[in-house]
């Protein structure tokens, strides 16, 4: 299963005690969660999804992006390693805040004081999925979608990084990641909350389907780690 153009390095072990375990930065654990969804990325069984996605298509009602979420969180809970490391994915997680938010995966380690979340959309080559990537108008006012989440009040208030993963369901993946960056680009309507910084590209073991995007929020700075997973 595994495909060699994607380019996953492993991290440097965990330390076999706790204080040690205690003393590490929030990229060391980064990198391990990186890692493990590269690691997917290059062995999930991918007849096996797209029979699964094709089944969903066909339903009245059907929700690919949670069937995808919930695939990816089965595929790491029968994963051995993951689990004997000490990190836990889950999903559906509470922000536990005023405003209400679900996160689709998140990753966990007891001796991690934070909690790595990633918001999942699906994604082609319309404007109105990349619109929901990251923000949609409802009526004249900017209403909701996956970026924005992290600058409305929604997700990741205790943390200054968060993730994003567009499930690529058809077009061209570069046409795709450019109509982000554009979008990316356009000021929400709570600027300067959101603004965006800067594009590092390419940003996870030098991948092409990866980018990060540097925000203003708080009178701070907050990262967004995206990944691109393509499932056509």
């Amino acid at each position: 299963m595994e495909r060699e153009y994607i380019k996953n390095i492993k991290p440097s072990p965990l330390p076999n005690y706790t204080h040690h375990l205690k003393e590490l930065d929030d990229e060391f654990w980064k990198k391990w969660v990186f890692y493990y969804l590269l690691n997917f990325y290059q062995n999930y069984n991918k007849i096996e999804l797209i029979e699964k996605i094709e089944s969903e298509r066909r339903k009245p009602k059907s929700d690919i992006e949670d069937l995808i979420a919930v695939y990816i969180r089965n595929y790491f809970r029968k994963n051995r390693l993951i689990e004997l490391q000490g990190f836990k994915v889950v999903g559906g997680i509470n922000n536990d805040l005023d405003i209400k938010g679900l996160y689709d995966i998140s990753f966990l380690h007891s001796y991690w004081n934070k909690d790595f979340h990633f918001e999942c959309k699906n994604l082609d080559n319309s404007q109105d999925l990349v619109n929901k990537y990251v923000c949609y108008n409802k009526g004249n006012s900017i209403f909701d979608g996956g970026v924005l989440r992290y600058f409305n009040g929604k997700y990741a208030q205790s943390c200054n990084f968060g993730g994003m993963i567009g499930f690529v369901l058809e077009g061209d993946k570069v046409n795709i990641k450019n109509k982000i960056f554009n979008k990316l680009n356009n000021k929400f309507n709570i600027s300067p909350e959101g603004d965006l910084i800067s594009i590092d590209d390419n940003s996870i073991e030098d991948n092409e389907f990866t980018f990060n995007s540097i925000h203003k929020r708080n009178s701070d700075i907050f990262l967004i780690h995206h990944i691109f997973f393509d499932f056509t």
